[in-house]
This record gives structure tokens, sequence and C-alpha cells, in this order.
């Protein structure tokens, strides 16, 4: 997948999952490894990871999971 095909079908996953979502505060895992947000809608929650490999060269990721 081209870099921009896959800019776009990031895009659209952000906007399926996030649009109208409120961020309510940063949280980061148990072992301060990884970092993201918590947002809220409706009284569910989901936690976002902010994804990236470690080297730091690929334009990264969101990791949407429910709480």
């Amino acid at each position: 997948m081209s870099d921009q095909r896959y800019i776009k079908a990031k895009l659209d996953v952000i906007d399926e999952e996030l649009a109208g979502w409120t961020i309510t505060r940063s949280m980061a895992d148990k072992e301060l490894e990884y970092f993201g947000f918590v947002v809220e809608k409706a009284g569910k929650k989901k936690l976002v990871y902010v994804d990236q490999d470690p080297e730091g060269n690929g334009p990264g990721f969101l990791s949407i999971n429910p709480s």
C-alpha cells in the first residue's frame, strides 16, 4: 500500500472511531512504555495509544481500544 493510501485509510479509521468523542485525560500503560489519551462519549470510554516504531521513522498510528 502506498503511503498516501495508508494515510487515507488511517484517517478513515480515526473518523469512524473517534469523531464526536471527547478527550478527557492523558494516560500511560503501567510500565510507562506507551502513552496516549482517554476519550469518552455517552458513558463509553476508549483508550487511544499513540504508536510508532522505535526508530521513529514511520508515520505512526493510533491504537484504539475499548477501556
